[in-house]
């Protein structure tokens, strides 16, 4: 029977519809691999925050406006932005409108009516303003080229692998524990990777550990040369999580007697879910955005799910999470240490934020780290 015109344009229209639908999904799935990019691989400076004026300083004080950041308890560091650094402990008095603190300069000079911004690190921008800690500048050869790291000597044949996280070259993150691992006698070597700022560009993306993992085997192949003979990894924010990939990935994993994450993203492909359903964008988008940014950057979703990888596990893990962190959930983390209890030791940080654990609570995260280490070493405690 002849098609009537009205099924053939049924027909064309229906098929315009298709098209019409798949190619939205296709330019959805390009922008939504584009903002994955931007958003989550794209490394970037570390934003100061806000600025706070000082009203007064010195005599081991300061003076600021009070805020829920500036009141917050803890320990945190300041900085003007022009070489000056402080550390900001307990609130001494506050009323309306400002906070008092106990103060002490751990580099240059502030004044009052300079403005200010407040950080996680705390204790300064290396080993020796941090600590008056003697340390060396190293070049670590890696696969890509050389990788700059900071050495702080010690007694034990059993060094540290220091994994910044996300930003620019942020080895000032871990020096918050450095007094733990000088007095247990543990080489620390704070390494960076590729994608620094001083270190080898490839391709200016993060993979989330994928091939980051290769350039801290590259720092336990030099410190092996050192005369390490074996090693913890100890990572922040996605240097935790570069650390768990190096766990799964390296052949050399019998010589790690353990791994301490800090606010580890255990499940990557999460995080892009939950940002995207918050922004309301739907699923099938999703789907096809992370199918792309597989195609583009090498992610490989399944491999950055710690979940799904549990049963790969053989090392001891101490597991830092925060519940207020914003990137990571403290629900993954929580379904993680529950399903290793014989591996992992978990220390659960009520309203820290993302590595931001030792801030809050600087004697409970030392003594978890100390006794984690120190345990498995063999030393006494």
């Amino acid at each position: 029977m002849e098609e009537s015109k009205f099924g053939y344009w049924l027909r064309r229209v229906a098929a315009a519809v298709v098209i019409g639908l798949l190619l939205a999904l296709f330019i959805g799935a390009m922008q939504g691999s584009s903002v994955i990019a931007t958003d989550l691989l794209t490394p970037t400076p570390r934003d100061p925050g806000p600025e706070y004026e000082i009203g007064l300083v010195g005599a081991g004080r300061i003076v600021l406006p009070r805020t829920e950041v500036t009141e917050q308890d803890g320990i945190w560091g300041v900085s003007n932005g022009e070489g000056a650094y402080g550390q900001m402990a307990a609130v001494i008095t506050k009323d309306a409108e400002t906070v008092e603190r106990s103060f002490r300069t751990l580099a240059g000079r502030f004044i009052a009516g300079e403005t200010v911004t407040l950080d996680g690190y705390a204790v300064g921008s290396d080993p020796m303003e941090a600590y008056a800690i003697e340390f060396d500048e190293k070049r670590v050869p890696g696969e890509l080229g050389v990788n700059p790291a900071w050495l702080v000597p010690g007694e034990s044949d059993t060094w540290v692998i220091l994994i910044h996280g996300e930003g620019l070259d942020e080895r000032a993150q871990a020096l918050r524990i450095l007094p733990v691992l000088q007095d247990a006698g543990f080489p620390a070597l704070f390494v960076t990777y590729r994608n620094d700022s001083a270190a080898p560009d490839d391709g200016g993306h993060y993979r989330w550990g994928l091939s980051e993992w290769r350039d801290v085997e590259a720092a336990i192949e030099w410190a092996r040369g050192q005369g390490a003979e074996d090693f913890f990894l100890y990572g922040f924010g996605m240097g935790a999580t570069i650390a768990i990939t190096h766990l799964h990935e390296s052949d050399s994993t019998g010589d790690v007697r353990g791994a301490v994450l800090d606010s580890p993203v255990l499940d990557v492909g999460a995080v892009v879910d939950g940002v995207a359903e918050e922004r309301g964008i739907p699923g099938l988008v999703v789907g096809a955005a992370k199918a792309v940014a597989r195609v583009r950057f090498g992610l490989e979703w399944s491999r950055l799910n710690q979940i799904e990888r549990i049963d790969q596990f053989n090392v001891p893990i101490l597991l830092l999470q925060g519940t207020e962190d914003d990137v990571a959930p403290v629900a993954t983390a929580d379904e993680f240490a529950a399903g290793l209890p014989d591996l992992v030791s978990y220390e659960r940080f009520d309203g820290a934020i993302r590595t931001e654990l030792w801030n809050v609570d600087p004697e409970r995260y030392n003594t978890a780290v100390a006794q984690f280490l120190i345990g498995l070493a063999g030393e006494d405690f």
